[in-house]
Parts: C-alpha cells; sequence; structure tokens
C-alpha cells in the first residue's frame, strides 16, 4: 500500500512523492522509482488526452484570451519544448506542464522525452533533498 500512496502522490505533484515515500519508510530507490512513475504515467495521461480535454475546455468555457501572449508563452518562445520539459516540473505540476505545453503548439513526442527528464531530473533532486533533511533532523536529535 505504501508504493500505491507515494505513485499517486507523484500522480498528482511530483513535490509529494519524495516526501511521502521516505515518510513511510520505503527505500530511497524505491521511492525514486515510483515518484518517476506515477509523474510520468499522469504526463502521459495529460499528452494523449489532452486534445479531447481541451476541445471540451474550449467548447466548455469558450477561446478567452490568446495563449500566444504573456509570460510563460515568452518563457516557452525563448528555451522551447527543451527547456520547457526540464524546467516546468519544477515550478508547476508535471500534468500541468504538460498540457500548458501542448496548448503552446508541442509536439508531444518530443514533449514527453523532455518531460521524462525532467521528471528524472526533479525526483532525483527531490529524493536526496528529502534524504539529506532526514539526516539534518537525525543529527539534531
Amino acid at each position: 500500500m505504501p508504493l500505491l500512496a507515494v505513485f499517486g502522490a507523484a500522480f498528482i505533484e511530483i513535490w509529494l512523492g519524495a516526501p511521502t515515500g521516505l515518510a513511510l519508510g520505503l527505500p530511497a530507490p524505491i521511492v525514486w522509482i515510483m515518484t518517476v512513475a506515477g509523474s510520468m504515467t499522469s504526463v502521459t495521461i495529460v499528452a494523449f488526452a489532452g486534445d479531447a480535454l481541451r476541445g471540451w475546455l474550449l467548447r466548455r468555457f469558450g477561446k478567452g484570451g490568446s495563449p500566444r501572449k504573456g509570460r510563460i508563452y515568452a518563457v516557452w518562445q525563448r528555451y522551447g519544448v527543451p527547456g520547457w520539459g526540464l524546467v516546468s516540473p519544477l515550478f508547476m505540476s508535471p500534468p500541468m506542464g504538460t498540457g500548458v505545453a501542448l496548448m503552446l503548439g508541442a509536439p508531444r513526442r518530443r514533449l514527453l522525452v523532455w518531460m521524462f527528464g525532467g521528471v528524472l531530473l526533479w525526483a532525483s533532486i527531490l529524493v536526496v533533498a528529502c534524504l539529506i533533511g532526514i539526516g539534518l533532523v537525525h543529527a539534531v536529535q
């Protein structure tokens, strides 16, 4: 059951996976694997269901403003798919980052590759940071 908890937490938000798994006493490599698996499952679902979801949202709420202006679009223009895939898991959940990139016109396959790289990067950093934090807490006690 703890594996499912880590998977589910990471499915929703990558920042939740590592602390959840380590708090449940799972080994760090297992926490890392489940965090990556949960995040990439949600990214893949959004990537392949994104077209239908986008169409439903447009029909439901109207077209609204253009996604081709503003700060997010400026970041998109500057760094493209590689930058977006590597950095968006840090600032927003990976599925949300995937959805935004698709709305900005990212090619699905290329986006999935770079989102996978970003999830690997940030899952690694988060697990190590949590391990350091746990070590510091134990050192203080």
